[in-house]
């Protein structure tokens, strides 16, 4: 049986599947509330979304809570045409909240290293493009210094044991020679 060659965008897809982890746990290390990607009903938070098909980025936006989008929704169906003063304080504050969230998710992204801009999508006006990683965040680079010291160590360790142990004293593989 041949391999057959993967598809050109699944390479693609690996690296913004990547990417999404990396911004899913930058957010949730800033103490933001992170939503599952299929946003399921009561969640709140992040909703960090490879972009499909196009797979241009990692999409970020936030979703307000139900109970808040209900409300706002109730008073919309009772006015239809919107024209009365709930209608525009919901709009008010619905707006805030994505402008507010959204600026605030940009900083921390642009902080820990990350490439963002806007989408450009009218249907979802605070909705941010993460394209890149152009560095490590902080607490990222520190954390795997340390993974790598501590596999060091131990790799030492296991050499240092498997060295006491060796039958042949003149073993090149245990005991090199200087």
């Amino acid at each position: 049986m041949m391999d057959t060659p993967a598809p050109a965008g699944s390479e693609r897809r690996h690296h913004l599947d990547a990417l999404r982890d990396v911004v899913q746990a930058e957010l949730a290390a800033a103490g933001l509330l992170v939503a599952p990607g299929d946003g399921p009903t009561g969640t709140a938070g992040a909703v960090v979304t490879v972009d499909l098909p196009d797979l241009h980025g990692v999409l970020v936006d936030w979703r307000q809570h139900d109970v808040l989008v209900d409300a706002a929704q109730e008073a919309w169906f009772e006015d239809p045409h919107r024209e009365g003063a709930e209608c525009a304080e919901f709009e008010r504050l619905l707006s805030t909240i994505g402008e507010a969230m959204s600026a605030a998710m940009r900083t921390i992204l642009t902080a820990a290293g990350m490439e963002v801009s806007g989408t450009g999508n009218d249907y979802a006006p605070h909705e941010l493009l993460v394209t890149r990683r152009l560095v490590p965040s902080v607490w990222r680079a520190r954390r795997d210094a340390r993974f790598a010291r501590r596999y060091e160590a131990m790799g030492a360790a296991w050499n240092a044991r498997n060295a006491a142990e060796c039958p042949k004293p003149d073993c090149e593989h245990h005991h090199p020679k200087c």
